[in-house]
């Protein structure tokens, strides 16, 4: 299991704050499938938006911040928000 870091930028995390931060972290879990290997999740509010730590299962650390990239993707088109920016 890996731990990937990823920023969601404040202009991406509308409302903000912790409100921000629970929603990111709600769309992820609706989103994530067997195929991701999301074990854990942590999200809390940052000055420049939500910081996220994804526990991802995966043979390398390369392929887990793959998947953690792509379901972050996923998770914030379904909720209507743009993946731009993403740190």
């Amino acid at each position: 299991m890996f731990a990937v870091h990823l920023t969601v930028p404040a202009d991406a995390a509308s409302p903000s704050g912790e409100a921000a931060a629970v929603e990111v972290q709600a769309a992820l879990w609706a989103c994530a499938g067997p195929g991701d290997g999301l074990e854990h999740v942590r999200a809390r509010a940052v000055p420049d938006g939500v910081g996220l730590v994804l526990y991802v299962r995966a043979p390398d650390g390369t392929a887990a911040r793959s998947r953690a990239q792509g379901l972050l993707d996923r998770a914030l088109t379904a909720t209507g928000r743009l993946p731009s920016g993403l740190r």
